[in-house]
């Protein structure tokens, strides 16, 4: 199914939620606007807004403004979290062109990010529901520690693992997801059961997209990828494309491996030759198959929700997740 087709059930709502959006990216200081619309107005899949729509829908929430504002608040910090990822990690491109860190400079970008924030948790505290306020808090606090573990990680400061590598990928991009179906049950106000079952669909669809991301960044190129590709190389970053290489890799293979991404910048060549490691033993393909094991976890954990459209949707929006090409 196409990546539209799977939302034209709430096609009206983010129309509504982009609205929302708009509306609380205007500032008095014109950089603070020009920033925040040049990352928003680049694309984006829109894909926690939609996870938040869907799970209410599949609860028989279809109208409301609070699933609105809820949205559009969760697109805001998952916004404000590329932006700081961006300075943090010397990013070139971002959706297809110059990253907002090379664009304005790295101290507007950060600040427009915490702006983003801020905006963010006014929306949710406008809903007036508590427990809305902790399940956000507590996404945004993991996602701040999944950042500093993975640059812990890339100082070996922590011994990398594939627990470690799955640890980061939970907390930088599945928490936030998985935010967005408990809030999506929350606002319904859904039985216990449902709540826990979305939050579990997102958790495992947010693992699942972040797997396809790293492995694209192996696999696939700049212009269909819409960012720079061998990025998690250059910043030395092990994602498990290339521990499960490693795994499989000659113990000359593993020396080399090891220098390349000690190295402050690796030279292009350098990549190149890890990324022919990774496509020799399959690093790819495995993390794809892993992948696809969350996504069928993610489909499960919804299973007992009774059939409907907006049901429907979640399921083939996982399937994108999985099948997406960037």
């Amino acid at each position: 199914m196409d990546y539209n087709d799977i939302f034209k059930l709430i096609a009206s709502d983010l129309e509504e939620v982009e609205n929302v959006i708009e509306e609380n990216i205007q500032s008095e200081v014109p950089l603070v606007y020009e920033i925040s619309r040049y990352l928003l107005g680049s694309g984006g899949k829109r894909l926690r807004p939609s996870v938040l729509l869907l799970a209410s829908g599949s609860c028989g929430l279809l109208e409301g403004k609070e699933r609105i504002k809820a949205a559009a608040a969760l697109e805001l910090i998952h916004t404000a979290t590329l932006l700081h990822d961006d300075v943090v990690d010397d990013a070139e491109v971002r959706r297809g062109k110059t990253s907002s860190n090379l664009e304005f400079g790295n101290k507007p970008t950060v600040l427009v990010g915490d702006f983003m924030l801020a905006k963010a948790l006014a929306l949710i505290q406008q809903c007036g529901n508590l427990e809305l306020i902790k399940a956000v808090t507590d996404a945004s606090a993991k996602l701040a520690e999944g950042q500093v573990l993975e640059v812990m990680s890339g100082k070996n400061m922590v011994e990398i693992t594939e627990e470690i590598c799955f640890a980061i990928m939970e907390f930088k991009t599945a928490s936030l997801i998985e935010s967005c179906g408990k809030i999506g049950g929350i606002l319904a106000s859904s039985e216990n059961g449902n709540v826990k079952g979305l939050s579990d669909y997102g958790l495992h669809i947010g693992l699942a997209f972040q797997l396809i991301d790293d492995a694209l960044d192996y696999s696939s190129t700049e212009d269909v990828f819409g960012k720079q590709v061998g990025q998690d190389i250059l910043e030395g970053k092990m994602t498990l494309p290339l521990f499960y290489s490693i795994d499989k890799a000659t113990g000359d293979e593993k020396e080399e491996i090891k220098i390349i991404l000690g190295k402050e910048v690796p030279e292009d060549n350098e990549v190149d030759h890890l990324r022919n490691i990774v496509e020799k033993y399959n690093g790819v393909e495995i993390t794809k198959d892993v992948a696809r094991k969350y996504v069928a976890s993610a489909k499960d954990s919804i299973s007992h929700i009774p059939s409907n459209q907006y049901k429907d949707s979640l399921g083939h929006l996982a399937d994108f997740v999985v099948d997406r090409i960037n």
